[in-house]
């Protein structure tokens, strides 16, 4: 059902803004200062607003003036008026930096997940809403470079990002030896025996600056879903080399193993990597922000 059009309004904000004012201050004079305006453009404006309206709003015979009948039930709709204005007003202020905004993360397998949902918390309050994609870094990097990613959190690399993208150092993450219980025959594990026994891999593929960190054995098992590799290490199909953050020692029947090289594991830097232009400058420094933030709370 269509609605009737609504009936032309004849007087304008300035003109209730003005008739508020001058009830409130009782003289032309003092409502000028208040709203700034010279007398005769208060004058005026109350002027228009009575011919337009077709009656008299004020008694100009009173000292200070007083309002008639019509004026004063006109003038406490005026005060509704103008507070919904202001209210409009205010809103309309903040309405860019309320809107919802959604942008799309990339992260490897090793990305601390406690730290992901925790990000996406902080930016859902600052009306950031994540998209969370876990990819290999080559994946991430052409998303990134064709605008179908906007940022991405990954291990760094010995080498330079590609001339279109820009990347910051975010943190580091600890890895270190993880097999089912009894998987080796000795404790410390000798790196002949990491090397002569199976490697589960949670990646698809492996940078080489990477791979020559973390790929010891012969034989790849290569697992990119974190329950299964969990699963395949529990059944004893190899062992893995893995970030500390994942809380492996809680898996059933599997414990860090301790080898030759000590028990420090292996540190390894973290990276966000982005496009420029892809990303207004002051949201993406708030996004920056808050991963820096995160990261030192979460990782």
């Amino acid at each position: 059902m269509d609605k009737e059009p609504m009936e032309p309004i004849n007087f304008s904000l300035a003109q209730i803004e003005a008739f508020a004012c001058v009830c409130e201050c009782g003289t032309l004079t003092q409502a000028a200062k208040k709203l700034k305006k010279d007398r005769t453009t208060v004058s005026q404006l109350i002027d228009y607003l009575e011919i337009d309206l077709g009656y008299v709003l004020f008694d100009r015979t009173k000292r200070p003036l007083e309002l008639t009948d019509s004026g004063k039930r006109l003038y406490r709709q005026a005060r509704l008026f103008l507070h919904e204005a202001q209210a409009f007003s205010q809103v309309a202020k903040q309405l860019p930096d309320q809107l919802k905004t959604q942008l799309t993360l990339c992260y490897d397998p090793f990305t601390p997940r406690d730290f992901l949902l925790s990000l996406a918390s902080t930016l859902a309050q600052q009306h950031i809403s994540l998209d969370l994609l876990m990819c290999e870094r080559e994946q991430a990097e052409r998303w990134l470079d064709e605008g179908k990613a906007d940022i991405g959190i990954y291990q760094a690399l010995n080498r330079s990002v590609n001339d279109h993208l820009k990347w910051r150092a975010v943190g580091a993450i600890s890895l270190s030896v993880w097999a089912r219980k009894g998987f080796f025959p000795v404790s410390p594990v000798s790196m002949l025996h990491l090397a002569a026994s199976p490697q589960l891999v949670p990646f698809c593929t492996l940078q080489q600056s990477l791979a020559q960190r973390i790929q010891i054995a012969d034989r790849i098992i290569r697992v990119n879903e974190i329950t299964l590799l969990q699963k395949r290490l529990s059944a004893g199909d190899g062992w893995a080399f893995l970030p500390r953050h994942f809380g492996g020692e809680e898996w059933e029947n599997i414990e860090r193993q301790e080898t030759e090289a000590g028990d420090k594991g292996l540190t390894h830097p973290v990276v966000a990597l982005w496009k420029p232009g892809q990303i207004q400058p002051n949201q993406l420094e708030q996004v920056l922000n808050a991963i820096d933030m995160t990261w030192r709370e979460e990782a």
